[in-house]
């Protein structure tokens, strides 16, 4: 379902209502008048509205109803009259506007200011309200309809504020409104002009509630394009889950995503917000670098160039209990379900990042840099740079694609001389294979559970070590001159133990869930071994023949670098869960096989 953003221009536009379009209309465009020849009911101290009055076009921003009067006076003469004296000598009286519904559409395009035609008969209170010729002006329960683009409204209730103004042409209006059930308080003040045009306002503003908090001071640039430049920007949150619940975004609860701040010079201009040279903190991690919000396409456009001394990630991967910290990455995504990644449809986004350094639950990265892109309901993340503690490099891509009914993931990634024990250990539990080499992954899945992922998981991976390592299998305990079946309980003890290899290259083929082996092949001083068949991870069963031999040594170091042949003695069988799956081993057919060599 398309996502809206009916609430990223509310505050934005609350500021041009209150603060710019009054500035525009008292003056360089003081001729402007209301557009529509609006009825009014009449007391000799109020007004009330019976149909709508435009106070600017575009953007349009129209006054659909309130009532306008003036306090009781203790002179005795009717205030009507006393409010045309006032506006021929040039003061203003107080003016007090109550029920009000404000309505500004910025659907049909950038916001301009327009001229308009001079009503001919307008009710003297609303003319200095149009005017702003009043000394000070109170908004009671007022209502602010913003429309935006893509036809939503935007609605800001039970607004109070209190204007006033200063003879050098300052204002200020402070008050509260409601948004989503939130009181946003809200301290604003614009100083006289600063060029003889009034096109150029300094401004300082406070907007304070529990879902958002921001402070601001610069200047406002009256004009064709309004700008809004501050040297000096804050906005905080407390919770940023929380906030964007508030304004719209279905973002569920979870782990981090917390406190949030940005600090920095500020600018927005047309549809964009943007701190430049800005300091942004989440959750305790502290970077720097620009962040900017577009609001002009379908949805919120975001960029950022963050870098960051320190990266902490363990607030979004540590476990919950000390159950799930102890499961292995298989059992963990067998498990999930309802994945759901709500900004990727929410925003489209572009981010780059870089960190000296990155906080994993059970390990630390060095230096390292991303690119994250958001497009369309789709994400990709180039990881270019990824240096690990133990002195692993890697690199690889992230793809997520929401835009269809079916959710779809791929990864493909490749690291040079990691832990691979450590690395097997973590997703299936046992150090199938030990040493460093080279690990390579490219793997695509859909679904919305862990099961379904595994059900579709297709692709390639490959492990080599080139320099040596060990084989968590004890093929010593296996071998045998004749046939025979292990005894029940023996996997145990026969995987419990390693056996030296000089190298290794298992390369796998993925389908469904079940990786079948392209070759796995070792050498181990005199004897070789090679593999085949398939280990379902849906399932976690094996159906796998090893094949047990002596090495073939080549005649010449061409042979060498070509091949490793082998005299195969013996086959053993493993079917069956692979916890205790069943083992036979069988002499093997007196042909010679060979195994291609490892790279490297």
């Amino acid at each position: 379902m398309k996502r809206r953003y009916p609430w990223s221009l509310a505050l934005a536009c609350f500021l041009v209502i209150l603060l710019a379009a009054p500035l525009v209309i008292s003056d360089r465009y003081h001729h402007l008048a209301l557009q529509s020849g609006a009825v009014f009911a009449a007391s000799n101290n109020s007004y009330s509205l019976s149909s709508p009055v435009r106070l600017m076009s575009g953007p349009t921003i129209e006054l659909e109803s309130g009532t306008l009067s003036v306090p009781p006076t203790r002179t005795g003469l009717a205030r009507g009259g006393e409010v045309i004296a006032m506006l021929i000598t040039g003061s203003g009286p107080q003016l007090t506007l109550e029920n009000a519904t404000f309505t500004a559409d910025f659907s049909t395009r950038e916001p301009t200011f327009s001229q308009t035609e001079t009503a001919s008969e307008i009710a003297p209170l609303v003319k200095a309200l149009q005017g702003m010729q009043f000394s000070d002006l109170t908004v009671r329960n007022g209502t602010v309809r913003i429309k935006m683009s893509d036809g939503t409204i935007a609605e800001l209730h039970k607004v109070q504020a209190s204007l006033s103004g200063k003879p050098n042409g300052a204002i200020s209006a402070a008050g509260s409104f409601e948004f989503h059930g939130e009181k946003i308080d809200f301290d604003t003040t614009l100083g006289a002009s600063l060029d003889a045009q009034g096109m150029s306002r300094p401004v300082n503003a406070t907007f304070t509630g529990t879902p958002i908090s921001a402070k601001l001071d610069g200047n406002l640039l009256l004009g064709e394009s309004p700008q809004l430049l501050s040297p000096r920007a804050e906005l905080s949150t407390n919770d940023l889950r929380a906030t964007a619940r508030w304004l719209g975004v279905n973002w569920p609860s979870g782990k981090g995503f917390g406190a949030f701040s940005a600090k920095g010079p500020l600018e927005w201009a047309n549809r964009t917000i943007a701190f430049q040279n800005a300091a942004i903190e989440l959750d305790e991690n502290d970077a720097t670098g620009t962040l900017s919000v577009n609001f002009a396409g379908p949805r919120p456009s975001v960029e950022g160039t963050l870098g960051l001394k320190s990266l902490d990630l363990t607030h979004y991967l540590k476990a919950d209990t000390p159950e799930d910290q102890a499961r292995t990455i298989l059992a963990s995504l067998r498990a999930a379900d309802g994945f759901d990644f709500p900004l990727i449809d929410a925003v489209d986004a572009d981010f780059r990042l870089s960190a000296d350094t990155v906080n994993l639950p059970a390990t630390t990265i060095g230096r390292s840099a991303a690119t994250v892109s958001l497009r369309d309901g789709k994400m990709l993340a180039d990881l270019a740079e990824l240096e690990f503690s133990d002195g692993t490099r890697g690199g690889g891509q992230i793809r997520i694609d929401q835009s269809g009914d079916n959710p779809s993931f791929g990864m493909q990634a490749k690291f040079e001389s990691p832990d691979v024990g450590q690395a097997i250990q973590a997703v299936f539990g046992h150090p199938t294979v030990q040493g460093r080499g080279s690990v390579t992954i490219d793997l695509t899945a859909m679904g919305d559970t862990g099961e379904s992922l595994l059900q579709s998981l297709a692709g390639k991976l490959c492990v080599t070590l080139a320099e040596g390592g060990r084989v968590g299998i004890d093929i010593n305990s296996l071998t045998s001159p004749q046939s025979q079946s292990l005894p029940d309980g023996k996997w145990q003890q026969v995987s419990a133990t390693a056996i030296s290899v000089d190298k290794l290259d298992a390369r796998f083929t993925v389908t469904n869930g079940v990786l079948r082996a392209q070759s796995a092949e070792a050498v181990s001083g005199e004897r070789a071994l090679k593999a085949d068949g398939a280990i379902s991870l849906v399932e976690r069963r094996l159906d796998m023949e090893l094949a047990v031999g002596d090495v073939i040594k080549a005649a010449t170091e061409s042979e060498a670098s070509e091949a490793v042949k082998m005299h195969a003695r013996e086959i053993i069988n493993m079917h069956g869960p692979w916890s205790a799956p069943q083992i036979r081993n069988d002499p093997a057919p007196g042909a010679a096989q060979s195994i291609a060599p490892a790279p490297g």
